[in-house]
């Protein structure tokens, strides 16, 4: 039963929880490794990783990336989204997603909130879409990018 899901910075505290989150295996391929996704943080001040938790438990990590110099609909990225394996199916996906875009909505400069998937990642794509985001027909890097409009 879900408790609260909050967005948390990742700190020294819960670094080793969100080190140990994986997928399921058939999704690996589709999804960086935790680890990759906080070492990044650490070369780039524009990507702030985050833990997904439900009251003290981390459920999952996920990351934003905020690039002033882009044009004004490309600024406010979601680079990386995952739901631990165990903690997946139960919603904490919708609601964690609906969290954060609401989180980085709240920048006055937010028009979309974007982010991109491997176009093989079809379950990801549905859900995406179940939340509100649209194909933009756009591709970054192989991957489709998929836009939710703030305003």
């Amino acid at each position: 039963m879900i408790t609260e899901i909050s967005i948390q910075p990742v700190t020294q505290e819960n670094i080793r929880a969100c080190a140990k989150l994986e997928v399921a295996e058939d999704q690996k391929q589709f999804v960086a490794r935790n680890l990759a996704t906080i070492a990044w943080a650490y070369v780039d001040p524009k990507f702030t990783p985050y833990a997904i938790c439900d009251g003290e438990t981390v459920v999952g990590l996920l990351a934003v990336e905020y690039v002033p110099e882009n044009e004004s609909y490309d600024r406010h990225w979601v680079p990386r989204f995952m739901i631990g394996e165990q903690f997946q199916g139960k919603g904490y996906g919708k609601m964690a997603m609906k969290k954060v875009i609401e989180m980085i909505s709240e920048h006055e400069d937010c028009e979309r909130v974007r982010l991109s998937v491997v176009p093989e990642n079809q379950a990801a794509i549905s859900f995406y879409k179940r939340i509100g985001f649209v194909e933009s027909g756009e591709m970054l890097e192989d991957e489709q990018v998929l836009d939710y409009f703030v305003k």
